[in-house]
Formats: structure tokens, C-alpha cells, sequence
């Protein structure tokens, strides 16, 4: 199969994932019947199976009936596009039947039922639960009532998008396999990261991935926002732990060339200040990126992101995108117990 050929949901760049798809260990086997709240859920074998299992899966190895007859329901109580769609064409793929709530209005807690009754509708329709709400401790506050099925963040408020932060090092290592390593010298990545990660949930987990699982591959981080505390105490208390160097600035032109990756998230979440911020923090082809640089973004995408970086080789984001579906086929596959499931060939 040549790189041409390998199957990919989204635009125009495909990194090659066949490197990665190596042997799965037997910890994948440990995370059935798991339930993923935050990106530190797994340990650093697991979310490396992660990736071996979907290196597999995007270089055309397929696992068409491995979930027939699982029932996957996804339970979105916050407006959705990517997430919802790529978590079902990633159950569909697999043969899972898939239920859906596209939003809360079309549910009974709109008209005031309880969360524990919500967890006891769950436990009683679906097999696996995928489920994103607005606030912050939902995800506690439904397990805490005695739901028992496995759930699957999609995102709860602020705090964490732990599928998100998984495609996001996932393209990554794909785009650069030696981070799988411990890398040294000039192999270890500058990251510029692009918002405030205690109020942007994609930002979060993808920092609080990083640090806990790639502490050897990144050099320093520098967090570019106007918000004067853009880090909350968990992040900043896991890059001290881990030795990892950060900075906060207000400035972005001028650290952009230092930058081997720039992590851009909609600056629409900053609501009236998105377009006093928009030109300040905008990327596209005019910005003095570092040749070789990569750009990324969990897409929406408003002004923040030039669509005339899309046909240039800084485009990371069309692959997050595109690799998401199948990291998040691997995760159904690990929660299922189905490592069995998956062929040998490349």
C-alpha cells in the first residue's frame, strides 16, 4: 500500500502511521472495561498500544464485525462536530450499533431528570457510553450515582477532551516517530501553545498528556494568551513535577520562529475578546514560522487559522483530524476487549 493509498477521513496531508503499527502488548487487555475521564487515565504502555492499534487500522488493516452487537451511545449535551461524527463512523467501522443524543434538548434532562436517572438509562441502553456536557463534574457526579457501564469523555466543560489530546499526540508521534523514544538534544520540541489552557479543555489534556507521557521529548513549552493565569494548579504542579520548562507571554510574533510546534485552539472560546484577539494570534502564511514547523488546531477553526497554510507542509491539523477517527476505533477496541480482533497485515 503506498502512502496514496492509506485510508484518511480529512484533507490533504497523511502522515504515514505504518512505523507505528507495531505489536500490541498485553496491557491493551488491561483497559477493557475501562472508563476514560482524563488524558492521565492510561499509562504510557497503554496509550502506545493505543497507537499501534490505530497505526494498524489506518494502514488498511480492518476490523469490520469486531463490536457487532455492541451498542455504542453517544450522549452530547454540548454542541458537536467532530467528536460525535468520528466516535460513530469509528463505532460503524467496527460494526457497533450506534444510539445517539445530538444535543440536550432532545433529552429528558432538559425537562429536569436527575443525573443519577440519566446513568440508570445509560447503564440500561448502550454497552459503551460517550458522553460530552457542559459542566466540568458531570462525569463524577453520574459515576458517583452507581453508573457502571464504561464512558468515554467527549469533553466536560473546561476540564479535560482526552480522545482529543490522544489524536493530538498521535498525529505528533506519526509526524516525528522518535518522540516514541527518549529523545535528547535537538530532537526534543519546543511546543508554543496558543490560548489558556485552564479555561480550553483540548489545551489541557493535551498538555497534561504531554507532560505525563513525553516529559523526555519536549524541551519547553511557552503558553501564548492574554489571560494573566492561563495554567491552573494541576498542569502547572505536573510540568514542575516532570522538569519540563514553560513560560507565559503575551506575545506571539516574536517567539514564533522558536517554535517546532504551535498548538492553536478557536480563539471563538474567548467570546468578546475574539476579535481584539483574532489578529494578534493568528497564524497563517505570513506568520515567521520555523521551517519545519508543525501547525495544530482541534478544529472549528474561525479567523485564527489562514486556510493558506492548508496546501503547506505546517498543516498538522487536516492529519489530527483524520487520524482521530481511528484512535478512536483503537479506544472501542481496547474498552471491548477485542485486541483479537486485529489482523497481522500492514
Amino acid at each position: 500500500m503506498t502512502l496514496a493509498e492509506l485510508p484518511t477521513a480529512v484533507g490533504r496531508r497523511v502522515t504515514d502511521p505504518r512505523p507505528l503499527a507495531k505489536d500490541v502488548s498485553a496491557e491493551f487487555d488491561q483497559m477493557s472495561g475501562r472508563t476514560v475521564v482524563s488524558a492521565l487515565d492510561m499509562t504510557t504502555r497503554e496509550l502506545f498500544d493505543l497507537f499501534s492499534v490505530a497505526a494498524r487500522l489506518q494502514s488498511g488493516v480492518t476490523a469490520t464485525d469486531a463490536l457487532h452487537g455492541t451498542i455504542v451511545l453517544t450522549a452530547f449535551f454540548e454542541p458537536s462536530t467532530r467528536t460525535r461524527l468520528s466516535f460513530e463512523s469509528a463505532a460503524h467501522r467496527l460494526g457497533a450499533s450506534v444510539i445517539s443524543i445530538p444535543d440536550a434538548e432532545h433529552t429528558s434532562v432538559d425537562k429536569g431528570e436527575s443525573l443519577a436517572d440519566t446513568g440508570i438509562m445509560f447503564d440500561a441502553y448502550a454497552d459503551i457510553v460517550v458522553l460530552r456536557h457542559f459542566a466540568d463534574s458531570v462525569i463524577e457526579d453520574i459515576r458517583a450515582h452507581g453508573m457502571t457501564t464504561p464512558l468515554i469523555n467527549g469533553g466536560n466543560g473546561r476540564r479535560e477532551h482526552p480522545t482529543q489530546a490522544i489524536a493530538d499526540w498521535y498525529a505528533l508521534v506519526k509526524w516525528r516517530p522518535q518522540l516514541a523514544e527518549r529523545c535528547t538534544g535537538g530532537d526534543r520540541l519546543s511546543l508554543g501553545i496558543l490560548g489558556a489552557p485552564r479555561r480550553m479543555r483540548s489545551l489541557r489534556s493535551f498538555l497534561l498528556m504531554g507532560a505525563r507521557h513525553f516529559c523526555t521529548s519536549v524541551r519547553d513549552i511557552t503558553i501564548i494568551s492574554d489571560d494573566p493565569q492561563p495554567l491552573d494548579d494541576e498542569v502547572a504542579a505536573l510540568l514542575d513535577q516532570q522538569r519540563i520548562e514553560y513560560r507565559c507571554t503575551t506575545e506571539f510574533a516574536a517567539n514564533a520562529p522558536e517554535f517546532d510546534v504551535i498548538y492553536q485552539n478557536s480563539l471563538g472560546l474567548e467570546g468578546h475578546k475574539y476579535r481584539e484577539l483574532e489578529p494578534k494570534y493568528r497564524v497563517d502564511s505570513s506568520t515567521a514560522l520555523k521551517p519545519g514547523a508543525v501547525v495544530m488546531h482541534p478544529l472549528a477553526r474561525h479567523d485564527e487559522l489562514g486556510t493558506d497554510l492548508d496546501d503547506t507542509p505546517h498543516n498538522l491539523y487536516f492529519d489530527q483530524a483524520a487520524g482521530a477517527v481511528f484512535v478512536r476505533q483503537a479506544l472501542l477496541l481496547a474498552i471491548s476487549g477485542r485486541r483479537d480482533a486485529l489482523g497481522n497485515e500492514i
